[in-house]
């Protein structure tokens, strides 16, 4: 479960108005090339992030959301960041978040926040590693059915899927076109409607 109340403590204490920005459908937002880690703030809206190196798809983020807080490592290394929708977002250098959180005594926010980050990471790699075509597939269908409604109900299916995994595309289309044709899930035009039950093999 996100724990937004926290991310939005995080997002009050540290937020300058002068520094929001807005971004339209489809924009990209570099983070790569700033002189010191930066902390990226999503105040509305939904954005994905890629890999730069191969444009592989990570994950969708939803705000309210705060990616960036290490000190430690430079997490924006290799990402970049395209709005999905109209989105306002905020860059900060990360020393001033934390000084922020250090001055404030939110850690125990930030602590909610990190854990909800390692999460997502345990979430990804098992989604991932290991697995066969299929099993790709149907966790990738399970996760886009657990999106936000604002992103399942218009992404198109075998784009998600295609960008988080980069099977072969002919391979994604014949395998949810017979998940459909079985009954096991519902698509139309395009987007995921219902998955009714997904078979454990193909």
């Amino acid at each position: 479960m996100k724990p937004e109340t926290h991310f939005n403590t995080l997002i009050e204490a540290a937020s300058d108005t002068r520094r929001i920005q807005s971004g339209k459908p489809r924009q990209l937002i570099s983070l790569e090339k700033k002189t010191e880690p930066v902390t990226f703030i999503l105040h509305e809206g939904v954005v994905a992030i890629y890999r730069s190196s191969d444009r592989l798809l990570i994950k969708y983020i939803k705000a309210p959301m705060i990616t960036g807080m290490n000190e430690l490592i430079d997490t924006n290394a290799d990402i970049f960041i395209k709005a999905y929708r109209n989105v306002s977002y905020e860059i900060l250098p990360t020393k001033e978040m934390l000084d922020v959180i250090s001055t404030k005594g939110l850690w125990k926010e930030a602590a909610y926040c990190y854990m909800y980050a390692v999460r997502q990471l345990l979430v990804a790699h098992y989604s991932s590693v290991g697995l066969s075509t299929y099993e790709l597939i149907r966790l990738n269908l399970i996760a886009l059915m657990n999106e936000d409604e604002a992103l399942s109900g218009h992404v198109n299916v075998s784009d998600y899927i295609l960008e988080k995994t980069r099977l072969s595309r002919s391979r994604v289309i014949k395998i949810l076109g017979d998940l459909r044709i079985g009954g096991y899930i519902e698509i139309n035009r395009g987007i995921l409607i219902k998955i009714n039950k997904l078979p454990e093999k193909y």
